[in-house]
């Protein structure tokens, strides 16, 4: 299985983000496509970059700044996948960014578990889940003592393990960078345990604008440990592509989850 990270460059306007996601997923021979989140602005420019899709074999993974699917409802950062050249809605939404959105609030970390199941799915054998930007902040602790938030309640500690028991790998699309050292990135490595994969890829900031081989625009990590890739650059239209190779699945699935 092939999976292909898009980081961009510093402050791209909404139309240059449109066309590095069309001419990057056509250019692409990868099976799964992971962009940073708010590459998309809104469902007017979704339907125009799908327009132009030709590759149909890809899957892809997007994130919309708004989206209204009803009449009634209105998502920020609404995730959307490219499945035979057409996007779908997967109808979930970032729902906390920090630390302090959800300290002692079991409440929100108990609907991201409801969340999960629209935004898990198997390609090349493997099963995917989807965190997005900071929700990985339902882990704490640093170096090898992260852990999950909410051990305490057992509940949601039965659906924690739950997760990862049905994730092969994670994927973060991210709005900045992930430093390494910093809490975020021990929280990747973290998700990464027990033969896992978690990437993530998002944009430079202003100080590190154009630096496409920095380390923190995009990270790999596999068992706990940080995997490099190469980067290919595409400086003129501001994007930098790093693409993984990981086995496809082959054994069965487990049949039931820890308790």
């Amino acid at each position: 299985m092939k999976i292909q990270l898009i980081g961009f460059d510093y402050e791209l306007n909404p139309n240059n983000k449109m066309d590095i996601l069309v001419d990057a997923v056509n250019a692409s021979s990868a099976d799964l496509i992971l962009f940073p989140a708010r590459t998309i602005r809104d469902m007017n420019d979704l339907f125009y970059a799908e327009q132009d899709i030709t590759n149909k074999q890809s899957v892809a993974i997007v994130e919309v700044e708004e989206s209204m699917p009803t009449s009634c409802l209105l998502m920020h950062r609404a995730l959307y996948m490219l499945h035979t050249g057409l996007f779908f809605d997967l109808y979930t939404s970032q729902l906390f960014e920090t630390e302090e959105d959800i300290e002692g609030n079991e409440a929100i970390v108990d609907k991201l578990m409801d969340e999960m199941r629209r935004r898990q799915f198997a390609c090349c054998g493997n099963r995917i889940s989807v965190l997005q930007g900071g929700e990985t902040a339902l882990l704490s602790g640093t170096g090898t003592s992260v852990d999950f938030r909410f051990s305490g309640n057992p509940v949601l500690a039965r659906r924690y393990q739950s997760l990862l028991a049905s994730t092969d790998i994670f994927l973060n699309p991210v709005v900045g960078m992930t430093e390494p050292r910093s809490a975020a990135s021990q929280r990747l490595a973290a998700l990464s345990a027990g033969g896992r994969w978690c990437l993530t890829t998002g944009a430079l900031d202003r100080d590190r604008m154009e630096s496409f081989t920095d380390k923190g625009l995009q990270r790999i990590f596999h068992d706990g440990r940080e995997v490099t890739a190469k980067p290919e650059i595409f400086a003129e239209e501001g994007y930098v592509s790093r693409t993984v190779e990981i086995p496809d699945r082959v054994a069965p699935w487990p049949t039931s989850t820890p308790s």
